[in-house]
């Protein structure tokens, strides 16, 4: 039964995020994106009225567009279906990978000789660990899935997204969300048991607490809420760099050829920028949003819910097929 446990808390908490996914980021959305508002944008229109303040934070063509039919139904699907098998496939892989690092670490080099007793010094450290070990892992998953043939072949039906809106943080391909949450998952272990083992101590219920806290602020505060959006929202380029920023990952979405492969992190840009894959846009500069100039509009290979989750697999099994022959020649030459 105990062993059930952490699967069935993960399915369970998987369908409560997708009963609370939409108001929370709409919450983020109304209250950042109208601070937003009120500062930069609202000085600047003519209508200063209710009417178009709502329609600055949720213009109707965002909402309307074939591309934003496939973002609500690829979100329902899902949130509804896979994540949460995945999840909790995840939930379990990260448990057994945090526990068996610190025991690694501890027959490695043994036990530290100290014990920390202030137990909010010790939350501080086991979240560092995860904050740092998740966006490691984030930063691998993702530049891979744009290095990488194959895994760009499934990512690209995130990129073909073309109107920003709430929905679109989660029109992610099923098979992304596995490999990247593995990537994660292993990362974010590895960052918590590293913080175990240097505080000599266990995971604390404070510092699953801090994570939550974290997740919800990260949300609120516009970090999750707004990245998917039109609402170009930067903190500077110090907290940009350092805790993320709304424009830094929207330009990430640009269908512009100067824009590829930049800003690759998502919860902070500590990596893009030590590995030279950040890219700062500059005040005013604008994009669309979509895949390369040949697969926009009427060219987007995903106009329709099943070609967003089929296309992808013939995509990479014809990348794949390209692979097999290009391989095949190389021997022949040999």
């Amino acid at each position: 039964m105990n062993a059930t446990q952490p699967v069935i808390a993960a399915v369970r908490a998987s369908y409560m995020d997708l009963l609370l996914s939409v108001p929370l980021v709409a919450t983020g959305i109304v209250v950042t994106g109208s601070i937003f508002y009120l500062l930069v944008v609202r000085p600047r229109m003519s209508d200063r009225s209710a009417r178009g303040w709502i329609g600055y934070l949720f213009p109707t063509e965002n909402y309307t567009s074939s591309s934003a039919r496939v973002d609500v139904w690829v979100w329902f699907i899902n949130g509804l279906l896979f994540i949460p098998i995945l999840e909790a496939a995840i939930a379990i892989g990260g448990l057994i990978a945090g526990v068996g690092f610190d025991g690694a670490l501890v027959k490695l080099f043994g036990p530290v000789g100290y014990r920390l007793e202030a137990a909010w010094l010790v939350a501080g450290m086991q979240f560092t660990g995860f904050y740092f070990g998740f966006g490691l892992g984030q930063y691998i998953g993702h530049l891979s899935f744009h290095k990488v043939p194959v895994l760009w072949a499934i990512h690209r039906a995130h990129h073909s997204a073309e109107s920003a809106n709430l929905f679109a943080f989660l029109r992610t391909h099923p098979i992304e969300v596995f490999v990247c949450g593995i990537f994660r998952a292993l990362m974010s272990a590895g960052g918590i048991g590293l913080a175990i083992y240097v505080t000599n101590g266990k995971l604390l219920p404070e510092t699953a607490a801090l994570i939550v806290w974290y997740n919800i602020l990260y949300v609120l505060a516009g970090f999750r809420s707004l990245d998917h959006t039109h609402i170009p929202l930067s903190y500077g380029k110090v907290l940009d760099i350092l805790v993320g920023s709304p424009v830094l990952h929207q330009v990430h979405h640009s269908a512009e050829l100067r824009h590829r492969d930049v800003n690759m992190a998502g919860a902070g840009y500590i990596y893009d920028w030590l590995f030279g894959t950040l890219y700062l846009p500059e005040k005013g500069e604008s994009w669309r949003w979509g895949l390369r100039e040949e697969e926009l509009g009427a060219h987007n290979p995903h106009q329709r819910v099943r070609d967003f989750f089929f296309e992808p697999w013939y995509a990479m099994r014809a990348e794949l097929r390209n692979r097999g022959k290009a391989d095949l020649n190389v021997d022949a030459r040999a």
